[in-house]
Order: C-alpha cells, then structure tokens, then sequence
C-alpha cells in the first residue's frame, strides 16, 4: 500500500508541476500574443497621429479607447518620450532606457515579463514599433502587472492541489481495499500451511475470484486436498502394513508353533506307537507345505502389486478357461459331491489377458465357492457381455458374509469363518491375489451376498478388439 501511494504521490507531483509550469508558460505567451496584436491595432491607428507630430490627437484616442484595452498602454515617441499613457500618469514625458528603445526601432517587437523598476512590481509587457513608410516613428507599450495574472495561476496552483488531495484520498481507499484483497487470502494461506504443517488439513480458502489470486486460491485448496488425500492414503497404508504384519506373525507363529510341539514330542518319544509316530511326522509336514504356500502367496501377491511379473496379455477364450479350471477342480467337486452349472453364451467375446493369471483367478473363486457351498448344493458360474466388458460370476450356495464383512473381504488375511483357512488348508490371500491380478488387466472385481443365502463374487476383463489391443 505504501508503495502505491508513493507512486501516485511522486506521478501527482511531478505532474502538478509540470502542469503548473505549461499553464504558465501558456498565459504568459497567450497574454503576449493579445498584447501584441492589441499593440498593433492601436500602431495602426496612431501611426498617421504620430506621423504629423499630433501628440494630443494620439493622447485624446489613448484616453477615449482605454475602456477597450486589456492591458495598461504608453505610447512613446522616437526619442523614447512617453507621450500618453492609459495609467500612471506620473511617468507622462519620461524617457525609456535606451536598450529597449533601441530594439523597438529597430522594428523588432519586444516581449518581457519580471521586475521593473518603473513599477516597483513585476509586470509583462510587449513593445510594438509604430512604422510609417518604413521608418519607425514610436512605439506602442501594452503592459500589466504580473500580480492579477499570477491570482489566476494560483486559482490554477489550488485547483492542482484539490484535484490532488482528492486522487491521493481515493488513491489511500483504493490501495488499501486492493492491498488487502491481495494480502488477506495470503495471511489466510499462510495460517492454513503452518495449520497443515501441524498435520491439520480440514480447513480451505474461500475463494471469490477468478483473477492470479483466485487460481492461486484454488491451486493452495487442490494442494491442500491432494496432501490430505495422500496423508490420509499413507495411514491407511500403514495400518494395513501394521496389521498385515500382524497377520502373517499370526498365520506363521500357529504353524510353527504346531511344529514345535510335534518335534519336540519326536525328539522326547512322546508317542504311543509307530503309527502316532507317522502322523505327527504326517501333520508336520503339512503344516511345512502350508508356510511354503503362504510364503509363495506372500512373495507372489507382492510381486503382482509391484508389476514385477510381466502379464503376457492375449486373446483369450474365457469360456475354456472356466471350462478347464471346473476340470481341474473336479476331485475337490466330486468330494462334496456339488452340481457345477456353467450358464455361458454360446459364442462369448474373448478378452486380452494373461492366460495363467486369469486360470489362477478362477481356481481361486470357484475352489472357494467349492469350500463354502454344503454337500449336495450347486455352484452356477455365469458371463455376460457388456460394450467394451466381459463379466463373471460364481455364485455359490454358502452361508454367505455378513454385511459388516462385505468391505474387508479383498483384504489380506481377512476371515469371516476365523476357523476356516487353517482347516482348509487356505493363506487368507486368496482374494487378495485375485483382486491384484484383475487390478493389472485393468478390470474389476466385486461381491454381493446376503447371510445365510449364500454369495456371488464376480471380475470384469476387456474385449479383446483392435482398440484395447492397441491400448496394452
């Protein structure tokens, strides 16, 4: 603010000078310029008076026109004798210097302002020589006192000074209202980052403009929104680094505690008989084949989320594939002895993905329907087309998961039966791996369910036109 005013006053003040200075210099040249051409109309009309030596006839014209003249009037003669005057009558009949006598006569016309001496004052004055037939007879001096025009330049002067005071008022109001429109959303910027800097990310700017400070409002409000979200993302992800690895101390201290106790019963002989022998040595070796499978799942899962397995992406025949995993899964089917309905079109689109990936998603979905569904029940396994899309969906005959469960269920580890994984022989990270592999085709997945009806889990893959393959 201090900065504009001191623009505005130092651009007033140079231009009230300036100002000042041009209306000067233009009244006094306006004020010569009527001078002389007045000089010369009374020149003019003198001059034949003068020529004849008839001095009262000039002096009678002077005296009866004065009314009529702007300025104060001499006329002088040739020897630089004042011979009338219309005022100060006193100085009827003195003589004129000699160095302004001598310009005049010499036919040129004389302009001057400042003090004179004849005056006591300053004065602007202009001296017209009276030529006849080439010869100068006298002069014509049209004069007046510079103090009536200098009332005139300081009427001007005041009037600068009122049109400044005014323009340095508003120019105050003017600065300060946009000074602040500047520096408040600036203040408030800077609160909110020393705010967000103590990890408090609620609060945003107000913004009513669309001018650098507006963008500059909406550009501090997405930062804002984009740290929070991030914030936000990140402790999410710690929780979930924090529980899984609560998790995985969980599913390893079980069976490792398992094989300890076992051991140590092999090492003491603390068996009945070869046969409780063969099965401790039995469960054993199982719950070793179950940390290898978690370990594998483990490693795989994160090398899949870190794209550090590169998808062979082609086009593919979906229906074989759902076709083969049922195939593969047959002896776990006939166990419980499930009736597996596969409702597909006939002629299904294919789709672009990685043919061991998506074998794998399916083994997963339909071994954990399998898991659930009770002995005798059935299993349908459907796909519908979409525009660009293939859905899929295994819908078993289970117990179903509670609602509260529904947002957890692609977490890893997450159990809605807690008992479930161990006795299945499962890692928890079934659904996990799923939701990742179908992540990196750039699909989705999804479950509906209603307790104690049973569940549906479900993926999407995209067709495999020219389009999508130009795109992966």
């Amino acid at each position: 603010m201090l900065r504009f005013i001191t623009i505005i006053l130092v651009t007033l003040f140079v231009l009230g000078v300036s100002l000042s200075y041009l209306f000067q210099n233009y009244y006094y040249n306006h004020q010569e310029e009527i001078f002389i051409e007045q000089g010369q109309e009374i020149a003019n009309l003198v001059q034949q008076s003068i020529y004849e030596g008839n001095y009262d006839e000039a002096l009678s014209f002077l005296k009866g026109s004065q009314r009529f003249f702007e300025g104060n009037v001499w006329i002088v003669n040739s020897r630089g004798l004042v011979l009338a005057t219309t005022k100060h009558e006193e100085l009827q009949g003195i003589r004129l210097e000699e160095i302004e006598m001598k310009q005049v006569f010499d036919g040129q016309v004389i302009k001057k302002s400042g003090y004179s001496d004849y005056f006591d004052e300053s004065v602007l004055f202009v001296a017209v020589p009276i030529i006849v037939e080439e010869e100068v007879l006298g002069a014509v001096f049209v004069y007046s006192p510079l103090a009536g025009i200098s009332e005139t330049l300081d009427d001007l002067k005041r009037l600068i000074i009122y049109a400044a005071l005014i323009a340095i008022s508003l120019t105050f109001i003017l600065s300060f209202t946009l000074t602040r429109s500047f520096t408040k959303p600036l203040r408030k910027m800077k609160q909110i980052a020393v705010d967000m800097a103590h990890g408090q990310f609620s609060e945003r700017l107000g913004v009513t403009t669309d001018d650098e400070v507006g963008q500059l409002a909406h550009s501090f409000n997405y930062l804002a929104d984009t740290l929070q979200e991030t914030i936000y993302s990140l402790q999410k992800k710690e929780e979930q680094q924090r529980r899984f690895v609560a998790d995985v101390s969980h599913e390893l201290r079980t069976p490792l505690t398992s094989i300890q106790g076992f051991v140590k019963a092999l090492r003491d002989g603390v068996y009945d008989s070869e046969v409780d022998k063969s099965e401790y040595y039995s469960i054993v070796l199982g719950e070793v084949e179950r940390l290898i499978r978690l370990v594998n799942d483990l490693l795989g899962l994160s090398q899949i989320e870190l794209e550090q397995i590169k998808m062979e992406i082609e086009a593919l025949d979906l229906s074989y594939l759902i076709n083969i995993s049922i195939k593969n899964l047959q002896p776990k089917i006939a166990e419980k002895d499930l009736n597996i309905i596969a409702d597909l079109p006939k002629e299904l689109s294919l789709v672009l993905a990685d043919r061991d990936k998506i074998e794998q998603v399916l083994i997963n979905l339909i071994s954990n329907a399998i898991d659930f569904t009770p002995v005798g029940k059935e299993i349908r396994i459907f796909a519908q087309e979409e525009e660009r899309k293939v859905k899929v969906a295994i819908e078993d005959q289970g117990p179903g998961i509670p609602s509260e469960d529904l947002e957890n269920i692609w977490n890893r580890f997450h159990k809605v039966d807690k008992s479930r994984t161990r006795s299945k022989g499962g890692t928890g990270l079934g659904l996990s791996i799923v939701r990742e592999i179908i992540k990196q085709h750039d699909g989705e997945v999804w479950v509906d369910s209603v307790e104690g009806e049973g569940s549906r889990f479900g993926f999407s893959l995209i067709k495999a036109n020219e389009e999508a393959v130009r795109s992966f």
